[in-house]
């Protein structure tokens, strides 16, 4: 989240790193992350990062929670919303696809929505 110059020297950064390793194994992208962050590589250019733990802030990073499913955790609601660690519906959740229960539930609304959207595409058309 930030605003255009930022997220661009962000994604800039982000090829530069791909460019420079041709890292493409799974979780290169985590790697290049950490590495621009921690390295001080965008200090000028994004004046304020922050980091959040998991659960607290607006990206709520599943991935690293696959040990135990995210019901259990209490992290995935009776209603299939995902909360952070206050219980708040998260903003945004990422990494759905690593909890078998919620990648169910993604993909049921992926296809009510699809069918919403073709539906609505056909009434366009006339």
């Amino acid at each position: 989240m930030g605003n255009t110059k930022g997220i661009t020297t962000y994604l800039t950064a982000m090829i530069a790193q791909y460019d420079a390793t041709l890292c493409a194994l799974k979780g290169c992208d985590q790697g290049f992350h950490n590495y621009l962050y921690y390295s001080g590589k965008l200090l000028g250019a994004v004046t304020d990062i922050q980091v959040f733990d998991q659960g607290e802030g607006n990206v709520n990073n599943l991935g690293a929670l696959r040990d135990v499913p995210l019901k259990e955790r209490g992290i995935l609601d009776d209603q299939g919303m995902v909360l952070n660690n206050d219980k708040s519906i998260s903003k945004v959740a990422h990494q759905v696809d690593r909890d078998s229960g919620l990648n169910i539930i993604i993909k049921a609304r992926k296809k009510v929505f699809k069918n919403k959207w073709d539906e609505t595409k056909k009434t366009m058309k006339k």
